[in-house]
């Protein structure tokens, strides 16, 4: 009976503050919201400030083309060799026949397309390769089969979602997979490996005129026609449908769940929608959409087009850039066919009439259009490609000598502010701290605090100071980051009751997401409603993550600190749990003046978390640590996987503590 009662009123209280905490929590979505919308806002209307003429153009568009190439991990070396391919098969139609193949792109990377190859017309052909939405190429053969049959050859390929070799194309959209983040993978990545492969095949063959490439899609199939274009200048003339739209209208309109994790790479350079599609300019582009497309709507698609034409007008090519508006949704009408069929005929062999209706097609059957017919290769890897695309990191450091960790600091910072980190304002906003009435706690002063971060963004937090310090005394500072699970500091003295900090100047701070971590549970039950998920993905648009985000809220605490009086800024200590605690580190190694860092219950990689966009390309949680050497101590649960390091940099057993008072003695 009492523990009936008990049940009964814990449910109670906890109901009548739920109101409270949800009020909370929108809150601070809509907060953070309205930051990455201010942020990219400022951005794309300064997106081309400066560039006065076409030399200018090229120069920046070099620079952007390769951030572009090395955010979809395209800046490695692919084989020289064009990629093995294999006719499987061979379906005979009147005006044109088909071919079923299969690409190697890569080793044991597997792409099948079906190729249409016209019965009449002008050796060389010109050739179109069109890339599938959210289906695989037996959903598209309309569109090969009218061009074949009018003297276009066309490569229909299948996407790795849906085609004959699926992949787990929604990693992040809906499995939360946002190590995906970490490791910089995106599904666009291998879409435009096989892309370009294919390209690299086609390029081979004698009947198929280099000089008359096009490229076309619809969809995500259009997102990666448009990816395709900006990175490969052998497409000639690209034909994007229903899948472009400005970045600044993809986060003002909150479309984070209308899109899947092909339509971007892992933003670590910030790049914005309308900056890739300039990279095509001068070259022929016909970007499609319709009227009531809720996925891609015309604001933000008449923005993205408004932004590229300055560029195209340094070239005087305006006219190359051209849009196309259909009534209706997100669909393959033959409205938004029609367009793209008169922009290919035009472009590829001058025909300068509208088409006005499709008329009859002569579809194949779909059952004649498989390329794998004796079932599928045992050493394919697209399935696993996530894992085999981009090594996680691997390190060594084969002397334990401060040399070798400076120089690898040194280096690591650099990378780090340059590629993960890049979000950081590039001018620090003023703290103008805000505080409240002190108060007295078990001998010490207690004050709540709040200061600014980011330029719209504050970070809170509780301050304490012994009561009576000697006169005059420079006390050492510890900044607590550890709340992971989503309970407020403000006002709330619990993390200074448990400790005993002595003559210690302590600040615990709330970072952002504090609220928002109850949520986390949620996330393996996604819905498209789920305001933490929408936020982590809006984030990654922008060009970071929470956690990053974080990362740079305890870099502006530790100048808080160093900022009071009675703090000796060179005796700072960070300390954190889990998470919370590796951005304490990462603000320790860019920050490089903090004296020490504890560490409670680290994970052992940032597959677990935190994600940092790309940051496995570069480091890892271990290698962080055994640099940081012996200013780091570790309680909780130490992951096995850290304690070779210790060994290898000389750290002491004093590293290890059973609790945070033993590590800060």
């Amino acid at each position: 009976m009492k523990k009936s009662l008990f049940t009964f009123a814990f449910l109670g209280l906890w109901m009548s503050v739920m109101p409270d905490r949800l009020a909370a929590q929108n809150q601070e979505f809509q907060t953070l919201q309205a930051h990455f919308e201010r942020v990219i806002s400022a951005r794309f209307h300064d997106l081309f400030s400066g560039i006065g003429d076409v030399a200018q153009w090229e120069e920046r568009k070099q620079r952007t083309r390769s951030a572009l190439a090395g955010m979809l991990w395209h800046d490695r070396r692919w084989p020289d060799s064009p990629p093995p391919a294999r006719i499987t098969g061979r379906v005979e139609r009147a005006d044109y026949t088909i071919e079923n193949l299969v690409l190697e792109t890569t080793p044991n990377l597997y792409a099948t397309a079906n190729l249409y190859l016209p019965r009449t017309g002008r050796k060389p052909f010109p050739v179109i390769l069109y890339q599938c939405g959210h289906a695989n190429k037996n959903s598209f053969t309309r569109h090969g089969a009218w061009f074949a049959a009018r003297g276009i050859a066309v490569m229909i390929m299948d996407n790795i979602e849906m085609g004959e070799i699926e992949f787990t194309h929604h990693g992040v959209y809906s499995q939360a997979w946002f190590h995906w983040y970490s490791r910089g993978f995106s599904p666009l990545a291998v879409e435009l490996l096989n892309a370009r492969r294919a390209l690299d095949y086609l390029c081979t063959r004698a009947d198929f005129d280099r000089s008359r490439i096009g490229a076309t899609g619809r969809s995500g199939g259009g997102m990666t026609t448009f990816f395709l274009a900006a990175l490969d200048e052998r497409v000639k003339a690209s034909a994007p449908v229903s899948g472009t739209l400005s970045t600044v209208g993809w986060v003002r309109q909150r479309l984070s769940s209308a899109h899947c994790d092909c339509q971007y790479p892992v933003n670590n350079q910030g790049l914005l929608y309308s900056e890739i599609g300039a990279l095509i300019a001068p070259r022929a582009q016909l970007l499609c959409n319709a009227d009531a497309d809720r996925g891609f709507p015309m604001d933000a698609f008449n923005e993205m087009v408004k932004k590229m034409r300055e560029i195209y007008r340094l070239y005087h090519a305006d006219g190359a850039l051209q849009t196309t508006v259909t009534p209706g949704g997100h669909a393959d009408t033959e409205a938004i066919r029609l367009p793209v069929y008169a922009f290919f005929l035009k472009e590829f062999f001058g025909t300068d009439t509208p088409v006005a209706v499709e008329g009859p097609v002569d579809e194949p059957p779909a059952d004649q259009l498989v390329c794998f017919r004796d079932g599928l290769p045992l050493d394919e890897r697209l399935s696993r490609i996530d894992e085999e695309l981009i090594p996680a990191f691997a390190f060594s450091l084969e002397t334990a000598s401060a040399q070798v960790r400076e120089r690898r600091i040194r280096e690591l910072n650099g990378r780090l502010r340059n590629e993960v980190f890049r979000y950081f304002p590039k001018e620090a906003a003023p703290l103008q701290p805000v505080w409240n009435e002190p108060s007295a706690l078990q001998g010490r002063i207690i004050k709540n605090v709040s200061f600014r971060s980011f330029e719209d963004l504050s970070v809170r937090g509780v301050y304490s100071l012994p009561a009576n310090p000697a006169e005059g005394a420079k006390l050492p500072g510890v900044l607590v980051v550890d709340h992971r699970k989503g309970i407020p500091v403000w006002g709330n003295e619990q993390p200074l009751e448990r400790y005993r900090w002595g003559d210690r100047a302590v600040l615990v701070i709330e970072t952002l997401d504090r609220s928002s971590r109850a949520l986390e549970q949620n996330l393996r039950s996604f819905s498209d409603d789920d305001p933490l998920h929408h936020l982590r993905r809006q984030a990654m648009v922008a060009g970071t993550t929470l956690e990053s985000m974080q990362v740079y809220e305890v870099l502006r605490s530790l100048e808080f600190l160093r900022s009071q009086p009675e703090v000796d800024p060179g005796r700072i200590t960070v300390t954190g749990r889990s998470e919370a605690g590796v951005n304490g580190l990462y603000a320790a190694l860019l920050d490089g003046k903090v004296e020490r860092v504890v560490l409670g219950s680290p994970p052992a990689s940032h597959r677990q978390g935190p994600h940092y966009l790309g940051i496995l390309r570069y480091t890892d949680i271990p290698e962080v640590i055994a640099l940081l050497g012996n200013k780091v101590r570790l309680y909780g649960e130490i992951p096995p996987v850290l304690l070779p390091f210790f060994a290898k940099v000389g750290l002491e057993e004093s590293a290890l503590g059973a609790s945070l008072a033993d590590c800060l003695r």
